[in-house]
């Protein structure tokens, strides 16, 4: 059982070296554009909902366009009360990596995987390499994931303690902490999906692990935050305020929802990508209205 074990490590560590090329790829292709989209964001909170969710499906990284949002707080770019609606937006805009990850498309890996490493080679299209290489690794990973756990799908002691360690603070705390380790919810989601595809996660469990890893991502920001302005701690301490917060008033809910993906799709990796998406677009419509009254909070308990 060891080779499994190491195979489903391997793709692990091959589809957190895809989504970071993937980012890196797109940033590369689009960083002109994704600070002004931010700047843009000024006007009201529907307004940075809007250019958070457009620039965090540009360069799929809900934390590269929080982390830049608290520098632009940092420098007076923008306020602190402005930045609130980017950063639920790019809550939303983030989705879009889980989506993808859940798309059936193990046959073209290689094919893309080979065709992006010339272009690698070439200066002017070395973005658009990047990218292409790190959609094959992806599914190339995600199909090695689902191999190395074939082994286990039957196994009785692993089905126990998985479904006996995803209680509900057990599978949120799990989830915080990975995406906390790897810096990457979408690698977290995209594991979640794997292992409740292949039944060895129990879907609830996998719900679970998604509202933690809502929270884990939180964690590039504050640290990004710790030496910087008030106004960018607070842009940063609001950030996990929404994401816990949400997490929190979601799970009562839990079993609704999953009625609501089985009825969606009968593919479980698509009801944790679905969840992921409904999870993530609802609550920061919800909380929408509600960023000047946590503007209001934030400031008085962290005065300038």
């Amino acid at each position: 059982m060891l080779f499994p074990l190491l195979q489903f490590a391997a793709g692990v560590c091959l589809l957190l070296l895809g989504v970071q090329l993937l980012r890196r790829g797109l940033v590369a292709l689009g960083r002109s554009y994704l600070e002004i989209m931010i700047r843009r964001a000024t006007a009201t909170p529907w307004l940075g909902f809007f250019w958070g969710t457009v620039a965090t499906a540009l360069v799929q990284s809900s934390t590269a366009v929080t982390v830049l949002t608290v520098g632009l707080v940092d420098g007076g770019v923008i306020s602190f009360y402005q930045s609130l609606g980017i950063i639920l937006g790019a809550n939303v805009g983030t989705c879009v990596t889980v989506q993808f990850l859940a798309l059936n498309l193990g046959n073209i890996a290689l094919p893309v995987l080979a065709a992006g490493i010339p272009l690698i080679l070439v200066p002017s299209a070395r973005a658009a390499g990047t990218a292409c290489v790190s959609i094959g690794l992806i599914f190339f990973s995600l199909d090695l994931m689902a191999t190395a756990l074939l082994p286990f799908k039957d196994s009785p002691a692993l089905l126990g303690s998985l479904s006996a360690a995803t209680g509900a603070w057990q599978g949120i705390l799990a989830g915080t902490l990975l995406t906390a380790l790897l810096h990457s919810s979408s690698v977290v989601a995209g594991m979640a999906m794997v292992l409740a595809g292949h039944g060895i996660l129990p879907p609830l469990g996998a719900l679970h692990i998604v509202l933690g890893a809502n929270i884990g991502t939180c964690l590039t920001a504050i640290i990004a935050a710790l030496f910087s302005s008030r106004a960018a701690k607070r842009t940063a301490l609001a950030h996990l305020v929404f994401n816990a917060a949400g997490a929190i008033l979601c799970l009562p809910f839990l079993p609704l929802m999953l009625q609501l993906l089985a009825w969606l799709t009968p593919d479980l990796p698509r009801q944790v990508a679905h969840f992921h998406t409904l999870f993530n677009l609802v609550s920061s419509l919800i909380a929408l209205p509600f960023t000047g009254l946590l503007a209001w909070l934030l400031e008085t308990l962290l005065p300038d």
